[in-house]
This record gives C-alpha cells, structure tokens and sequence, in this order.
C-alpha cells in the first residue's frame, strides 16, 4: 500500500516561464528574473531562526511505514525531519502518526536534542489519495480544481488556491498536523501562482496571482501560529519570491530541490532517480535567487538527486560552499539516503 506521495517537484524556480527540466540552453535562454540582477550569490547572513542550528537533515515522503523506516529514521542522527503524514491518505485515516511523531521526537539529532519533525503538505495543489478528496471531483469540478499537474503526477490538481472552499481544506489539514504534534509545515507547490491556468483565472477575476500568494501564505501562517505559536514553516521552491520580504518573512527557512542534480522520465515511475545534471544557467538562477533569502537570515536546506559518487561529492562541496544544508537522495524520497552528508 502506497505510504506517502510523489516524489518532489522541480519545475518552477527562478523565472516568470514554467521550467521543463532538463531543457536545452536555447529554451533557457528565456528565463529571467529580477533576482538574477542582484549580484553574485553566495552565503549571506548566519541564519537565524529555530531552524539555524540544524546541521544534517533528511527528506522522506513514501514508504514510512514499510520495512522498518520508521526505526531507521529514529535511529538516525538527523536533526531535522520532514516527512509525510500517513493518516491523511486515503484509508490510512486510522493510522497513529501522533505515535510515529512521539516516537521520533524521543530520539535525538546529531547535536543530542530531540528531532526536529515536519509535515509535508501541498498547499498548491488537491491530491485525489488525500482523505479530504471528495468522489467526482475533476478538473473544473469544484470550480477551484484549475487543471491536471504540469508534469504528469497522477492524481495532483492545481488549485485557485485564494477559493475559501480550498482554504477551508487547508485549515482542516493543518489542525491535523498541529494536532499530532509535528514541529512545522513544509509547503509544497508555491509555485501554482505561476501555472498558466491559475495566473489566467486570477486575471480574469481582477487578481494579481503573486499578490495573492503572498497573502495566502500570510493567513497560513497566522491560522497555524494561532494555534501553535511555535511552529516552524518552510517554503519548498518558487525561490523566485524572495524578493518579497513580506513573503519570506512567513517562513523559517526555504528548501530548494536540484540546483546541481535532478531526476528524470516519467515522475510517477520514477525512470531516473537522479544524477540529471542541471543547466549551469538554472543552477546560477537558482543560486541568485536563494542569495536573496540568506540577506534576510534564512536557512537554505537543499536537496540534490543524485548517487554516483562524484555527483554526491559535488553536491554536497557546491551546497557547503553556499552556505546550504545540503542533503543527497532519489526521486522516489522512499528511504534515507545512503550517502549522508560529510560528517554525518
């Protein structure tokens, strides 16, 4: 039975264009962003925040509860987690993820505090294996499902993510997760703003999608801090609003998948797991970009596809050089790597 869900996304970064992975330099070419006129990049300020203490971090999001993940993730060193909550998938509403989250808060991180664990939630986009999804939903119906997923995950929507009937979702999926104790959100597909049909409905509606983002993640953060002030939020992609420091002051800390390396093919198989070098321009785009959220104190945890050795050691010198957080894995994101970081 399925524990999780996809693997990441990396399609929007640094651009007002949508990004086709592994696009040739002509298609590159076109990007731009005000970030990239910003100067060089490299480490900003020390980060500061709950979050800047973390030295080693894991990403996991499928197979959680399958051949003993659970213990190895407790018996690891991490000191932060990000993980999926099991009992939000369909027929797995029964499960004890309080129990998984009291679990691994009773193992410590590399420094001996207790693990850091953060929920996984896609704020962008309604998932059909979600416990909220409603039978004979599609795209159109409710009016706020805005088209099928860019990149041909199965059973992912892109959402009008300003409709109170979403918002309404949202507010439920969040006092879950406030409810089994994680320490903090981490939000997926922020970038839905930038999705042809979503910008053009907005549009149509006399909304700017960028603006409403911005307030979006705002009464996330609000609703959540209402009623847990401690809670932590971090941004997954669209780096690109870092220019806003309305929007990244919402948040502890940004993550950001394959600036160095990626995966490829079909995403629900997972054809390549990893080691897709990104296009230098990207990975400069990205580079700009993030410079903008470490001037403002944030964290950058980086994830990097990639398991041939001389990638993982390239990942990890490029992310340190950066002042990144730097964590090596695959696509699929079914298990812990098995190249930790330096020092691990």
């Amino acid at each position: 039975m399925r524990d999780g869900v996809r693997s990441g996304r990396r399609w929007r970064v640094c651009s007002r264009t949508a990004f086709i992975p592994f696009a040739s330099l002509a298609a590159l070419v076109t990007l731009s962003c005000s970030c990239m006129d910003d100067g060089p990049s490299g480490p900003g300020q020390d980060p500061t925040g709950p979050l800047a203490g973390v030295e080693f971090w894991a990403y996991q999001l499928q197979d959680q509860t399958e051949g003993g993940n659970m213990q190895l993730l407790g018996e690891s060193h991490y000191d932060m987690l990000v993980i999926d909550q099991t009992r939000s998938l369909a027929g797995e509403e029964w499960y004890d993820s309080a129990g998984d989250v009291a679990y691994l808060h009773s193992t410590d991180g590399s420094q001996g505090d207790p693990k850091i664990v953060v929920c996984y939630i896609d704020v962008g986009e309604a998932e059909d294996y979600r416990y909220y999804w409603q039978q004979g939903w599609q795209v159109g119906d409710p009016e706020w499902i805005a088209g099928e997923d860019p990149d041909g995950w199965d059973g992912n929507y892109p959402v009008l993510f300003w409709y109170d009937e979403w918002q309404d979702i949202v507010a439920g999926y969040l006092d879950r997760i406030i409810e089994d104790g994680y320490d903090g959100i981490y939000l997926d597909w922020l970038e839905v703003y930038d999705f042809g049909p979503v910008d053009s409905a907005a549009a149509a509606q006399g909304l700017d999608a960028e603006e409403e983002l911005i307030s979006y993640v705002q009464w996330i953060e609000q609703y959540a801090h209402a009623r847990d002030p401690g809670l932590v939020i971090v941004a997954q992609n669209a780096s690109e609003m870092g220019t806003y420091s309305e929007y990244v002051a919402v948040f502890d800390a940004i993550a950001q998948e394959a600036i160095w390396f990626d995966g490829g093919g079909d995403p629900d198989t997972g054809d390549v797991l990893g080691d897709v070098p990104v296009d230098p321009d990207l990975t400069q785009e990205y580079l700009d970009c993030l410079a903008d959220w470490q001037a403002l104190g944030k964290p950058v945890f980086d994830v990097e596809y990639c398991e041939q050795p001389t990638n993982v050691e390239e990942a990890y010198s490029s992310g340190e050089s950066e002042g990144y957080v730097t964590y090596c894995t695959l696509t699929p994101l079914d298990g812990l790597t098995q190249d930790p970081p330096p020092g691990y």
